[in-house]
């Protein structure tokens, strides 16, 4: 059975994508998990009551916040409530480590959605860390999610990880789902990536290549006009477009501003 991370900090975005998670397991028939964290690192040890109350308090609002949305679960298995005492990221990608977790599925936040969460965000933070696959969903995304296709933007180096296969396998099986790969051929490059290469065998719908010079440019441009595509899948590589979008502000302007959920895959192996 596929698991489900979601974190939440008990905001509307937080809910919007526990609201998401909630639906894609429905779908998906996977066990669901709500977790948040707390930090009493300010409470000294010889203070324990207080610490136990923050914990309390903390179980609590997730109770209560979980109680809210439950009604639209409908599998059967009874969702998982973790509460973490530490710093948020770290305790998210460790905890989503030693649970053997399928996906992690996180809200952003501020008004203009991704644009402004993931420079010193938690939802970087754990991008950047963590070895299973995360999938942000912007707040935007709630109006402008039209359809199910999954585009799959990959560099020459492909995809390895057969964790990351698995998981988009199970995704395909939604229903009028599929997984376009989108590659930009940049000068000097003769590398093609064919449906049926390896591990993309059977999972490929098609092959779309472009020529161009900035990856991230034409990834935005490719999603800005063709509604239906749900998801945009990308692997967590490092020194390529993926690592430059998370460093430069104004790329990440452009590859997020169409408010499109991201998934990021882990590269490596576990």
């Amino acid at each position: 059975m596929l698991k489900i991370l979601c974190p939440t900090d008990f905001s509307k975005n937080s809910k919007f994508a526990c609201e998401y998670a909630i639906d894609l397991a429905n779908k998906l028939n996977a066990k669901l998990t709500f977790i948040t964290t707390y930090d009493s690192g300010a409470i000294t040890e010889s203070i324990r009551s207080i610490r136990e109350k923050v914990r309390e308090a903390t179980e609590e609002d997730l109770q209560y916040f979980v109680g809210k949305i439950k009604p639209l679960i409908k599998i059967s298995e009874e969702p998982e409530l973790k509460v973490i005492e530490g710093e948020t990221s770290e305790s998210i990608v460790k905890y989503a480590q030693t649970s053997h977790q399928d996906l992690i599925v996180l809200g952003t936040k501020g008004s203009s959605g991704i644009l402004n969460m993931f420079m010193g965000s938690v939802t970087e933070s754990v991008i950047k860390h963590s070895k299973v696959a995360v999938l942000a969903i912007p707040v935007g995304a709630k109006d402008d999610i039209k359809g199910n296709n999954i585009l799959l933007a990959l560099d020459e180096k492909g995809i390895n990880n057969p964790s990351s296969i698995t998981l988009l396998k199970e995704i395909k099986n939604l229903t009028d789902t599929n997984i376009d790969i989108f590659h930009v051929v940049v000068p000097g490059e003769n590398v093609k990536l064919s449906p049926s290469t390896g591990m993309l065998d059977g999972l490929v719908n098609e092959v779309i290549e472009v020529d161009g010079l900035d990856p991230v440019l034409e990834i935005k441009n490719y999603v800005d006009n063709h509604d239906d595509i749900g998801i945009l899948a990308m692997v967590g590589r490092k020194h390529t477009f993926l690592e430059r979008a998370f460093v430069e502000s104004n790329t990440i302007s452009e590859l997020f501003a169409s408010n499109v959920p991201v998934l990021v895959l882990p590269e490596k192996v576990d």
